[in-house]
């Protein structure tokens, strides 16, 4: 984060300060969470975190627009296992600088303007701006008005993709 408002910031220690001071009045991002300790209870920690709770959300929202499909699944599934894997001490072991590694090339696209309203006890993130955003027009469109393929294109699509399918159906004798 390098922007609040329109202001640019040289230290983003401060831009998230900045968030923090126009979010918090709004008793947004406070929450309880539960989890699972390493010596094998449950914890529970009452937080109130304005700005951090803003930020994990309009990242996530720029990474949905900005990332494909399986990068984010696979982002989301790295990104989980290592949260754990860091959390019970395991900083040292190598495959986190394996994931590292993945994580960090997952995000050279994710860039741009998200926009958020603000309310009380809540947020919303209204939209993004990214010269990488992959949701766009041009590309395709619901409905009627596509063009870019037929409707016996589609038929052949499903019957390539539904084929595997097929074949487990009739080996395994199934009705299906």
């Amino acid at each position: 984060m390098v922007g609040v408002d329109g202001k640019k910031y040289d230290d983003r220690i401060e831009a998230i300060q900045a968030l923090q001071a126009i979010a918090a009045p709004y008793a947004v991002g406070r929450g309880m969470h539960v989890g699972d300790t390493i010596i094998g209870i449950k914890g529970r920690v009452g937080f109130e975190a304005a700005a951090p709770m803003i930020i994990i959300k309009s990242h996530h929202m720029l990474e949905k627009h900005v990332l494909t499909k399986w990068q984010l699944f696979w982002k989301d599934q790295i990104s989980a296992f290592y949260g754990n894997h860091l959390h019970e001490g395991q900083y040292y072991d190598p495959v986190m600088r394996d994931m590292e590694a993945m994580l960090e090339k997952s995000q050279r696209m994710v860039s741009g303007e998200v926009y958020v309203e603000l309310h009380p006890y809540r947020f919303i993130v209204v939209g993004i701006s990214s010269p990488h955003d992959l949701m766009s027009s041009k590309f395709g469109a619901y409905g009627e008005t596509m063009s870019d393929w037929t409707s016996d294109d589609v038929k052949g699509f499903g019957r390539i993709f539904g084929n595997q399918n097929k074949i487990y159906y009739k080996i395994n004798g199934e009705d299906k």
